[in-house]
């Protein structure tokens, strides 16, 4: 097993009311993995925030230690001990 740490913006946060949430997952997991574990945790509020027909949502951008992830590599990126995943939402404004 190992730690990674899932960084949250908006309502996310107020959900989790902490900014950094750490997850425990198994060796290698992927993305997807990690962010399936941080719903299970926090349950079907943070489902319907994350989760669109067993995916995750496209309106997050998705960082591992600042660096951004796009949608398609979420299945095979490979996890490692101490990581940060951000899930930053999109903001719109004009």
């Amino acid at each position: 097993m190992m730690i990674v740490n899932i960084q949250c913006f908006g309502q996310l946060r107020s959900i989790t009311k902490e900014a950094i949430v750490e997850i425990d997952i198994k060796e290698k997991a992927s993305i997807t993995d990690a962010i399936t574990a941080f719903v299970i945790k926090y349950g079907e509020e943070m489902d319907k925030l994350l989760i669109r027909e067993g995916k995750i949502r496209t309106f997050y951008s998705i960082q591992v230690d600042r660096k951004n992830v796009e949608n398609e590599e979420f299945d095979n990126y490979s996890l490692t001990d101490g990581q940060t995943i951000s899930i930053i939402p999109f903001v719109a404004g004009g």
